[in-house]
């Protein structure tokens, strides 16, 4: 069992905890989420941070095993000539995954093109969603106010009746690296009104939903989202800074 206590914790189920509590099982599960109204009170074997906890990540865009898969393919619905990874398919994909689980992410939807890349998803430590077996209108890239440079990282999700937000990276084709907290960082950057809570709503809860994760996307009990810490942020308006750091704690 682990008491694992920060700043604050954002849990996607209720307002950001000041000085909460996560207790996790031994798998990882959570236990309990405690409220102790700001308190700092000293507890015996309580892990405590500086900085926020949020659940683990769900990337709803990605494209493991292509060098040249980008959101301008998916748009033109040009899927000619693409290319497995230049060091093949399995190299290419356990790249890929291994910067998915570096930067938090415990959830994906991506396409299992080769039986072989099936494989390697499946025994990674993130949970992935085959894309073909979703419909193909469950995400959208969206159209609003932020510019083109957005476009691919921001996406509606059509299930939720709400049309909320997710987030998505794409391939190493297009990112030099595929972290979900380095696109709500450059999200940040475009509307400084978002939000931490906001932006972690979108990046853990909205993904999960979108492509039936249940048991990702916040800290409620039973759930085995994972655990991320965010540093160095903006407390006076609870946002995000470039200087904003992540850790991965589960």
């Amino acid at each position: 069992m682990r008491n694992i206590s920060a700043s604050y914790i954002i849990s996607n189920i209720g307002v950001p905890l000041k000085n909460g509590i996560l207790v996790l099982n031994d798998d990882n599960s959570v236990l309990d989420l405690i409220d102790r109204k700001g308190s700092v009170k000293e507890i015996q074997n309580l892990e405590y941070y500086s900085g926020v906890l949020v659940p683990g990540f769900v990337d709803v865009f990605t494209f493991l095993s292509w060098t040249n898969m980008t959101i301008s393919k998916i748009n033109s619905q040009d899927l000619s000539g693409l290319e497995l990874g230049e060091s093949g398919d399995i190299q290419s994909i356990q790249k890929a995954i291994n910067h998915l689980e570096a930067f938090g992410t415990k959830g994906a939807a991506d396409l299992f093109p080769t039986r072989q890349g099936e494989a390697v998803k499946t025994n990674s430590e993130v949970c992935f969603k085959d894309i073909s077996d979703i419909s193909d209108d469950y995400i959208n890239v969206l159209d609003m106010e932020f510019p083109n440079s957005v476009l691919g990282r921001l996406f509606t999700n059509n299930i939720s009746l709400d049309k909320s937000f997710c987030i998505g990276t794409g391939s190493l084709s297009s990112h030099l690296k595929l972290s979900i907290f380095d696109e709500l960082k450059f999200l940040q950057t475009f509307n400084s009104n978002l939000k931490l809570e906001q932006l972690i709503q979108w990046a853990c809860m909205n993904g999960a939903k979108a492509l039936g994760f249940d048991h990702l996307g916040s800290f409620e009990i039973g759930k085995k989202p994972g655990v991320n810490l965010i540093t160095n942020l903006d407390y006076d308006n609870f946002c995000l800074r470039a200087e904003s750091k992540l850790k991965v704690l589960v």
